[in-house]
């Protein structure tokens, strides 16, 4: 028969497995920066050629 700490220490490292990769996925997510906060990237059209 298992004792009773045994099983606590089962069951809270289970826990502990599950919520802390969920609190590191939620942690990334929220640090991602919003689009206006990224510097501007000017995409030109290529310059057309005058020569004739």
């Amino acid at each position: 028969m298992k004792r009773a700490h045994r099983t606590a220490h089962a069951r809270i490292w289970t826990w502990l497995a599950l919520l802390l990769p969920l609190a590191l996925f939620a942690l990334l997510a929220l640090r991602q920066s919003p689009p206006a906060d990224r510097p501007a990237i000017l995409i030109e059209a290529p310059a057309e050629e005058t020569a004739q």
